[in-house]
């Protein structure tokens, strides 16, 4: 019996790698002066924000406030809203969610606004959704799921009975060291073998996920 199902956002219910990067771009330019054709994505994905920003203004010798280029990118990332939609098939899936009665919410290391925002101007309704404003500990540490958890009441032992959709290494180590199980959305998101190994579903998409819920 799956008593809750949790979600990563970035990845898992929209693709938005594109306007994110063209966010960290712009930000990188207009607050270290510098122009970026590629990122480094090896140290960026599925990192909260507050971290990239640190490593970006590390790696280009910057004496910036990486608060400050945070808060640009967020700028840029917020006047382009409509660039986002959801992954098909993520619709669909939270209906049938509904309809069988399983509580879910969303935990991402993305900003709430940002995660609050899109879902608002898809007509998304979700019980909850928290950003990396809400937990003292990003993903990789499994506050953010067990924080969702705390939410829907959840105890240790439900966590066995709890399935958390991600795409990055990050947040399957979160979930995996909150001892809840896997699911595996394939996305730009690199990830160990090691990592996969202990993953209990991996799909190429939501889509395909769906099958979870109605065989």
């Amino acid at each position: 019996m799956i008593k809750a199902v949790f979600f990563d956002f970035d990845g898992v219910i929209t693709d938005s790698k594109l306007i994110h990067d063209a966010s960290w771009r712009y930000a990188v330019k207009t607050i270290l002066n510098v122009t970026v054709d590629e990122l480094p994505e090896h140290k960026m994905s599925g990192k909260a924000p507050k971290l990239i920003a640190q490593t970006l203004c590390e790696l280009f010798d910057s004496e910036a406030n990486h608060e400050g280029l945070l808060a640009c990118k967020n700028g840029y990332l917020y006047n382009h809203l409509q660039n986002t939609e959801p992954i098909e098939g993520v619709a669909t899936l939270f209906q049938l969610l509904k309809d069988k009665n399983i509580p879910f919410g969303i935990a991402s290391n993305a900003s709430k606004h940002f995660v609050i925002q899109c879902l608002k101007n898809w007509n998304l309704d979700v019980a909850v959704a928290f950003g990396y404003e809400d937990y003292d500990q990003p993903k990789p540490n499994p506050e953010p799921y067990l924080k969702l958890a705390n939410f829907f009441n959840l105890k240790p032992e439900d966590f066995g009975s709890v399935l958390v959709f991600e795409d990055s290494e990050t947040g399957l180590q979160a979930a995996l060291a909150a001892k809840m199980r896997t699911v595996h959305i394939q996305s730009h998101c690199m990830v160990s073998v090691a990592v996969l190994g202990e993953t209990d579903y991996s799909y190429a998409g939501v889509l395909e996920a769906l099958e979870l819920f109605t065989s």
